[in-house]
């Protein structure tokens, strides 16, 4: 019996310290028409130069913040740190109805790769979500 006790104990302590905490992510969608409910699962991820990038954010969890923000950078050679060069950032207020989702769209010129991440008013640090997408 003891020897059955301890392996369950050393098991519980294996798994407590093998697990990653990990922060509930969201999901960000990309379409080159805006997102409607027929067309919000055909997720698009190549657009062309000038084209407009419509997107939309839907949170893990009802969100208690009235502000989000939305930042997009481009990952590049050329720029310091790391090779990623924000290219814009927007505060969002987010209405009653609005807080399992955020949609509106942006538009790029330059071709790239880019990564859009959402991020609450009261954590800077950790996204809600974010993804990837490319201008040609």
């Amino acid at each position: 019996m003891i020897k059955y006790l301890k392996l369950f104990t050393l098991f519980i302590v294996t798994l407590c310290l093998l697990c990653a905490c990990t922060y509930d992510r969201g999901l960000i969608l990309f379409n080159t028409q805006p997102i409607t409910r027929e067309n919000a699962l055909h997720d698009n991820k190549n657009f062309s130069s000038g084209q407009r990038v419509y997107y939309l954010f839907i949170a893990p969890k009802k969100m208690n913040n009235e502000f989000i923000r939305v930042q997009v950078f481009k990952m590049t050679d050329k720029a310091p740190w790391g090779g990623n060069e924000v290219v814009r950032t927007k505060d969002y207020r987010l209405m009653l109805d609005e807080r399992y989702y955020h949609t509106n769209y942006f538009t790029f010129y330059e071709p790239g790769r880019y990564v859009m991440q959402v991020f609450a008013h009261d954590d800077f640090r950790h996204p809600l979500a974010l993804n990837d997408f490319y201008i040609h």
